[in-house]
C-alpha cells in the first residue's frame, strides 16, 4: 500500500527509535493524509509482472465535508503545534459529524500523545471492531502492531464490588455501575479509584498498579451512620430529658442521630433549662448545663371586685324537730300523784338564705335567716290533746292546728378544708334563736261545739349546732353541694300558752314544763362568692 497520500502530515511527526513511535508515524502517514487517488505503481509492484496494483480508500481530507472537514484540518494543526488535547476535542467533533472510523486512530494518536494509554487501547479496539472495508489488511496489521506495542503500558484491572449499583469512577471517569462486566483497562501507575451509591459512605482509594499485566483491588462500601456522641453534663440529682423522654439523671453519654434535638434539665428549686442542639455525622458534643435557683414563691392575691369576698348562699332540705315536755307533779282527789311527760317530734321543711363574708379562702363567718312550714298532723309539735285513730271516743277536749311555720335566725362559722380544690368540705358552728308559731281551733266531742275563733300557741329556744357539708366547685366563684346541721334546743318549744282547768285548781292544777329538745336538718345548697 503507497503511503504517499499521507506524508504532508507525517513528516511532521518527530521520529523516535521506540516501536511505538515508529507505529504512530506510520499509521498516522496513513490516515492523516490528503490525497484520495490510487497510488502509482512502485518498481517493486512494476517487477512482480501480472500482479495487480493495491486500491487504498480515499484519504479524510477528501471524504469529509463541510463541518466534519474543518474540524479535521484544525485537529491537524493542533496536532503538529503540540496541542494534543485541542486535536482530540477537534478530531471528536469530526468524528462525532461523519463517524468515520478511521478518526478513531488520529484520537488515539493524540491520546497516546497525552499518555493515556489505557484510552488509546479502547480506541484502538473500537476501531479495528469497526473499521470494516475503511481498513486494508495492511493498515490492520500496522494497528494491531501499535496496539500490541501500546498495551504494555497498562493493566488490566479486576474491581471486586461488594454493594451492586455503585457508580465506580477511575481518575473522575465513569467506568459503569458494580457489578462490572470484566477488567478495566487503566494506565500503569497510581490510580484513583472511587465508588458511590445512595445510603453508603463515598469509597475512595489510590491504587498503583503496574507491576504485572493484570491487577485487582477490593471496593468495600459501608453504610452511612448519621449519628453522633453526645454528653451533657448537669448538676447532681438533675432529670434530664432529650426529645420529651427522660434520658438520665446528672450524666448523659450516648449517641443520638444526626438533626436537631431538644435538651431539658430540670432539678427541684431550679428554674427549668431547654434549648435546641443538632448533632453532626460521627461528629462529638458536649453540654454542660448550669441550672439558676427558682426566685421564692410570690404568694397568689385574690382578685378584689367591690364585693370581694362576700358570699350568698341559698339552703333547701328538710328536718325533724324534737320537743321534749313534761308535767310538773299534781295531787289527786284521793291523796295520789301523778306524771306525765312526752317527746313530740314534728317534720318541717325549711328555706333559707346566707349572708356571710370570706374571712380567707378556708374562713367563713355569717348571718343566716330561716323560714319553715311545719307538718300540722303532729299538732306542730306543741304539747295539747288532738283526735287520736286509736281513740276515737275520747271524750276530751281536742284541739286540731290549722296553720303552722318557724323563722330562725343566726350566725355561723365556717371552716373550708380545701377553698380551692374542686371538691371541698367544711366544718361550722352555729348559733341561732328559734321560733315556732301555730294557729289552732278546739272541739268538745260530748257537746259536739267547736270554738268559733282560733287561738294561737307559740315557743321558742336557744339553739348551739353544729353544721358539716361538702361543696362543689364547678366555676369559679360557685359552690354547690350538700349539708347536715344538727342543734340542740333550750327554751320552751313544745309547751301551750295556757293548760286545761284540772277544776279544783290552786296547787293541785298541774303545769306544763319544756325540757331540752334538738333539730335536724339535712339538704342541698348553692352559693355564689363575689371576686
Amino acid at each position: 500500500m503507497s503511503r504517499s497520500a499521507g506524508r504532508d502530515f507525517a513528516e511532521r511527526r518527530p521520529r523516535g527509535g521506540a516501536r511505538a513511535e515508529r507505529a504512530v508515524g506510520v499509521l498516522l502517514a496513513v490516515f492523516l493524509g490528503a490525497s484520495s487517488a490510487v497510488a502509482a505503481p512502485s518498481k517493486d509492484d512494476k517487477a512482480a509482472g501480472s500482479a495487480a496494483p493495491a486500491r487504498r480508500p480515499p484519504s479524510l481530507a477528501d471524504t469529509l465535508t463541510d463541518e466534519a472537514k474543518a474540524d479535521y484540518e484544525a485537529a491537524k494543526l493542533l496536532y503538529n503545534d503540540g496541542d494534543f488535547a485541542g486535536a482530540r476535542v477537534k478530531f471528536q467533533g469530526a468524528y462525532d459529524r461523519s463517524n468515520d472510523p478511521r478518526l478513531l486512530w488520529n484520537m488515539a494518536a493524540c491520546e497516546k500523545g497525552l499518555r493515556h494509554y489505557a484510552k488509546v487501547v479502547t480506541l484502538m479496539r473500537q476501531y479495528l471492531d469497526t473499521g470494516g472495508d475503511w481498513v486494508t489488511p495492511q493498515d490492520r496489521a500496522e494497528a494491531e502492531q501499535f496496539l500490541a506495542a501500546v498495551e504494555s503500558f497498562t493493566v488490566a484491572l479486576t474491581l471486586v464490588v461488594n454493594e451492586p449499583g455503585a457508580l465506580i469512577t477511575i481518575d473522575g471517569e465513569p467506568v459503569g455501575t458494580s457489578p462490572l462486566p470484566g477488567p478495566v483497562t487503566v494506565d500503569i501507575g497510581g490510580r484513583k479509584i472511587e465508588a458511590k451509591k445512595d445510603g453508603f459512605a463515598p469509597f475512595s482509594q489510590t491504587l498503583t498498579v503496574g507491576g504485572s499485566k493484570d491487577a485487582s483491588a477490593d471496593v468495600k462500601l459501608e453504610r452511612e451512620v448519621h449519628e453522633g456522641d453526645v454528653t451533657v453534663s448537669a448538676p447532681a440529682g438533675a432529670t434530664i430529658t432529650i426529645d420529651g423522654k427522660p434520658a438520665a439523671q446528672t450524666h448523659f453519654q450516648g449517641k443520638l442521630a444526626s438533626g436537631g434535638h431538644t435538651l431539658r434539665v430540670e432539678a427541684p428549686g431550679m428554674r427549668p433549662y431547654q434549648s435546641e442542639f443538632v448533632v453532626q455525622d460521627q461528629a462529638a458534643r458536649q453540654i454542660d448545663v448550669v441550672l439558676e435557683p427558682l426566685p421564692p414563691p410570690t404568694p397568689a392575691r385574690e382578685p378584689e371586685g367591690p364585693l370581694h369576698g362576700f358570699e350568698l348562699g341559698l339552703r333547701l332540705g328538710y328536718g325533724l324537730q324534737t320537743n321534749r315536755v313534761s308535767n310538773t307533779p299534781s295531787l289527786g282527789a284521793n291523796g295520789t300523784t301523778s306524771y306525765h311527760s312526752e317527746s313530740l317530734s314534728v317534720g318541717f321543711v325549711p328555706l333559707a338564705l346566707d349572708v356571710g363574708y370570706r374571712l380567707g379562702a378556708p374562713t367563713y363567718l355569717g348571718l343566716f335567716g330561716e323560714y319553715a312550714t311545719l307538718d300540722r298532723a303532729k299538732t306542730c309539735g306543741f304539747a295539747r290533746h288532738g283526735p287520736h285513730e286509736d281513740f276515737p271516743d275520747d271524750p276530751s277536749t281536742r284541739y286540731g292546728y290549722t296553720a303552722c311555720s318557724s323563722l330562725k335566725l343566726g350566725a355561723m362559722f365556717v371552716f373550708h378544708v380545701l377553698p380551692r380544690a374542686v371538691v371541698d368540705p367544711y366544718l361550722g358552728f352555729e348559733l341561732a334563736a328559734h321560733a315556732t308559731f301555730a294557729q289552732y281551733r278546739s272541739f268538745d266531742p260530748i257537746t259536739g261545739q267547736a270554738a268559733r275563733g282560733a287561738s294561737g300557741d307559740s315557743g321558742g329556744s336557744f339553739q348551739p349546732g353544729i353544721r358539716l357539708g361538702v361543696d362543689a366547685h364547678p366555676g369559679r366563684g360557685v359552690a354547690a353541694g350538700l349539708f347536715y346541721v344538727f342543734a340542740t334546743a333550750f327554751g320552751n318549744e313544745g309547751v301551750p300558752k295556757t293548760t286545761q282547768s284540772c277544776g279544783g285548781g290552786g296547787n293541785n292544777c298541774p303545769t306544763t314544763q319544756a325540757q331540752p329538745g334538738f333539730q335536724s336538718t339535712f339538704g342541698a345548697r348553692a352559693a355564689y362568692t363575689f371576686q
